[in-house]
């Protein structure tokens, strides 16, 4: 009997996570928790991102380096360095101008120093 039952047609677990992801929009998504279970945030109206020790929501999914600082109180952006620390990994140094995707698994927080007088 089974034989004959049309089948529904296949989504590979990639398809049915991008689905879910695409369906979670009004929310505010905290990262650390996401990146914590080895998920992948959702698109959604915001996130919860970690600078320094303080909690503070951003309202794009791909935010300059500027943008966080701002974010963070952190001006003028130019006196400040920004790192991005990846779950499981050494932070990286995020450049003036770059943009960091908040949606890839693994975001964990950021980390701001100031920058001394002999950096550029």
């Amino acid at each position: 009997m089974d034989e004959q039952t049309p089948h529904a047609p296949e989504t590979t677990p990639s398809s049915l996570d991008d689905a879910v992801r695409e369906e979670i929009l009004d929310e505010i998504a905290d990262l650390e928790e996401y990146a914590a279970q080895g998920k992948a945030p959702p698109r959604c109206r915001g996130y919860r991102i970690r600078v320094n020790r303080e909690r503070y929501e951003i309202y794009e999914p791909i935010p300059t380096r500027e943008t966080i600082l701002e974010t963070a109180g952190l001006t003028p952006v130019y006196q400040w360095t920004l790192r991005l620390k990846m779950r499981g990994g050494k932070p990286e140094l995020i450049e003036p101008g770059e943009r960091v995707d908040l949606t890839k698994p693994g975001v964990e927080k950021f980390k701001a120093l100031p920058r001394d007088q002999t950096e550029g």
